[in-house]
């Protein structure tokens, strides 16, 4: 008779803590400009915690006027957060190249 072995995992911790109950992200500028970048911001947070998380779980505001963007991404991203915000900061350097970016943890 063969026995049959099954491996024991530890559970996987999600990348970041469950979303607050703030609601959605404060989103401030010209829907038109803002909209995308929100979209590619999201792209590169999934890719960075290798999963798909809410823009409410990891952003607390998207400023965006002429000349300045600030992101205020949210506590409890854990040890991620540097990369998190790395990712944010390199995919804004890229599509706002003539803007002041400022992305840190929201208060």
């Amino acid at each position: 008779m063969s026995v049959k072995v099954i491996p024991i995992r530890p559970a996987r911790q999600p990348a970041v803590a469950p979303a607050a109950e703030n609601g959605p992200p404060r989103l401030d500028g010209d829907p038109g400009r803002v909209q995308p970048l929100l979209r590619e911001l999201q792209r590169a947070v999934d890719r960075e915690l290798g999963e798909r998380v809410p823009a409410a779980a990891w952003l607390r505001e998207l400023r965006l006027d002429d000349d300045e963007c600030v992101v205020a991404l949210a506590p409890g991203l854990r040890q991620q957060g540097q990369h998190v915000a790395e990712a944010a900061f390199a995919t804004l350097r890229r599509l706002l190249s003539d803007t002041d970016i400022y992305v840190g943890a929201a208060a």
